[in-house]
């Protein structure tokens, strides 16, 4: 079965300002986004610092580092499942159905490249095959980023194009989804400063 995975936990020292904003509603809107976009079954999995409570039908699992950072968004590759892996600050606005078949039946790991640098992976979206809990295991703390950029990878921007795009690079602002299936956020703003825009609107509920 395909996964669908996220991290959460609270603010500390490592988080930066524009990090600071993560609670339990962004996991319940992230999960409905996907419930929303996805056709076939799927299990939601939030990687947590500690137990919480959801009124939504979410899986949890304990976040193991002591190092809580973001280094952390490792962790959901213990699960060697096909598994798409998000931050909860992403939109899901169309449907993915191709890219939830892209992890059951590829054998590399799909990322964007990185809008500014694209001879480089970003990991705002990480479209995950079975069996690569080998990135897990060989991790050491490592920045999550930089330790992905290690290993082979597919182009999503290629594979799907136009389909998964940066807020700020592809000015969603302004422009519009451009036919666009996600739409990653990095840095600041973050979705609740741009609730008056009318595809947050439609799309972060």
């Amino acid at each position: 079965m395909l996964h669908v995975a996220t991290c959460l936990w609270d603010a500390n020292k490592h988080s930066q300002p524009f990090s600071r904003c993560y609670n339990e509603v962004w996991v319940e809107r992230l999960y409905r986004a996907f419930a929303r976009n996805l056709t076939g079954p799927f299990r939601f999995v939030v990687f947590c610092d500690y137990p919480r409570r959801f009124r939504e039908p979410i899986a949890q699992m304990p976040i193991t580092s002591q190092r809580l950072d973001y280094g952390s968004f490792t962790e959901p590759y213990k699960l060697g499942e096909p598994m798409i892996l998000v931050g909860l600050d992403t939109l899901i606005v169309g449907n993915i159905d191709h890219m939830a078949e892209y992890c059951m039946t590829a054998d590399k790991i799909a990322l964007p490249r990185d809008p500014y640098k694209p001879e480089r992976s970003i990991n705002g979206v990480a479209l995950v095959p079975k069996g690569w809990r080998r990135i897990y295991e060989g991790w050491n703390g490592e920045n999550d980023m930089d330790w992905l950029r290690r290993w082979p990878w597919e182009p999503i921007d290629d594979r799907f194009p136009g389909q998964v795009i940066s807020l700020k690079f592809h000015d969603v602002r302004r422009k519009g989804l451009q036919g666009a299936r996600i739409v990653y956020l990095h840095g600041s703003p973050k979705l609740q400063e741009l609730q008056n825009y009318p595809f947050v609107k439609e799309h972060w509920i």
